[in-house]
């Protein structure tokens, strides 16, 4: 299985972005960030913040533009291709990032307020200690900690950023709890390290961790900071402190939250961010004790609208539901839609040249579809490849069987059916409407008595 790495830590899509049109522009307190790409070699930049991936298309120019609405502050990714910059906007700021495309690391630049704070970001790479700190005790290894966190502070403000805004408060939050996380990983890395497995926190590591529970609303926009309280909220929690099934742990870290933080938007964005990251791993079955405490808690309009996109990601795939629909095309360049196998069952496989796990369903794939030739079921492949080249080649192989058509990476379809993850099997009735959305595999042996069983297929 394989799964992208900034899906992981999936929290607050980057702000409800929308693209500006012609008609209106940005708010006041909107953040617009504009792009100037001179000789592109992609159609699109993305910006990842908070684990969620957004696409900005250019134009036949190389410029492209994004509004972000309803922050106060955000550190973003910028991706061109593999390549990368971490850039940080506030509230009502217009900035322009321009770069070549052949060239990304050495031609780019950041103009705006915030061009300080970007510079520092891409410049200073905070250093952890050393792993073998861990063998230190606990009183002697905080100490470390807090030199350690108390000279990255004091770096940081040896720089002239004090024309940024609220950065230096925020990058301080940043760098606390970046360095705190290595003191929730102690019991771990400690009876590792000190050849003592036996160690078990204790009343006195417990009091460590409260110290750094601390409610300031500048802070909950960061990563470091939403990461570290949620996990605080589970470790300081004596009746649910050992609860590893995540539904529940979701539950008492949310209940926590709810009763200890008093700040209403440090509340709100932690109880969301909980919902959300739950809903966005696990789906929405049986969570209504999950929806009780999110619809009493958080109140906050884009907050709510980003939870609900969540829910509505996997509501839409759900058994009963019609399929979110495509358009992907054949080795011979002809499109096709959903609309196009209506009337037979559609068992689809979404796969990749690179999967190996893919290529290891196509001999049984070849037997299932011979298995049913004749019978009211298309069996339908779909390539999230990124190079449609590569994908050529294995059709031509003759590797592969039923209809072959060309999807690509990052589609809407994907999207829909929340898959990070090929291969994905998934098999609609002859209505287009969703049968399961984790169909078994082909080299199941229940996938081809399932199939038999099916209504009208023979």
């Amino acid at each position: 299985m394989y799964r992208r790495n900034y899906m992981k830590n999936l929290f607050f899509t980057f702000i409800a972005a929308v693209l500006a049109s012609a008609c209106s522009g940005p708010l006041a307190e909107d953040i617009q960030l504009t792009f100037d790409v001179t000789d592109p070699i992609a159609k699109n930049v993305v910006l990842v913040s908070h684990g969620a991936v957004n696409e900005i298309g250019l134009d036949e120019n190389g410029h492209g533009e994004f509004i972000n609405e309803g922050v106060d502050a955000v550190y973003a990714r910028v991706y061109y291709g593999s390549q990368t910059r971490l850039i940080y906007l506030e509230k009502g700021d217009r900035a322009r990032i321009s770069f070549d495309g052949k060239n990304f690391e050495g031609t780019f630049a950041f103009e705006g307020s915030k061009a300080p704070a970007v510079d520092y970001l891409n410049t200073i790479v905070y250093t952890p200690l050393p792993d073998d700190s861990y063998a230190l005790p606990l009183d002697e290894f905080a100490e470390a900690l807090k030199r350690k966190e108390q000279e990255a502070v004091k770096l940081m403000k040896m720089h002239q950023l004090k024309s940024c805004g609220d950065f230096i408060d925020r990058e301080t939050g940043r760098i606390r709890y970046m360095y705190g996380n290595m003191m929730l990983m102690y019991p771990v890395g400690h009876p590792m390290m000190s050849g003592d497995p036996t160690w078990r926190p204790d009343g006195g590591y417990y009091d460590r961790v409260r110290d750094y529970l601390v409610e300031n609303p500048k802070w909950a926009d960061l990563d470091e900071y939403r990461n570290f309280m949620v996990e605080l909220a589970h470790i300081l929690d004596p009746e649910s402190r050992d609860v590893t099934e995540p539904y529940r742990k979701s539950l008492a870290q949310m209940s926590f939250v709810a009763d200890n933080f008093k700040d209403e938007k440090t509340r709100q964005t932690l109880i969301n961010y909980i919902a959300v990251s739950y809903v966005s791993f696990f789906g929405i079955d049986d969570i209504q004790d999950m929806l009780n405490l999110h619809r009493t808690y958080v109140s906050d309009p884009l907050l709510k609208a980003e939870f609900q996109k969540s829910y509505d990601k996997w509501d839409r795939a759900k058994p009963g539901k019609p399929s979110p629909d495509f358009v992907a095309a054949d080795i011979a360049g002809k499109t096709y839609t959903l609309a196009d196998f209506k009337g037979k069952y559609v068992y689809i496989d979404l796969w990749a040249t690179w999967c190996n796990p893919c290529r290891k369903e196509f001999p049984f794939l070849k037997e299932l579809e011979q298995k049913f030739e004749g019978a009211a079921i298309t069996f339908l492949g779909l390539s999230v490849d990124g190079s449609k080249e590569k994908w050529e080649d294995m059709v031509r192989s003759g590797a592969l069987s039923g209809v072959q058509l060309y999807l690509g990476p990052r589609s809407e379809f994907q999207k829909s059916y929340n898959i990070e993850g090929i291969p994905r099997f998934i098999l609609l009735d002859r209505d287009g409407v969703i049968i399961n959305p984790e169909m078994t595999r082909p080299s199941s042996e229940d996938t081809a008595a399932y199939l038999e069983s099916l209504e009208g297929i023979r």
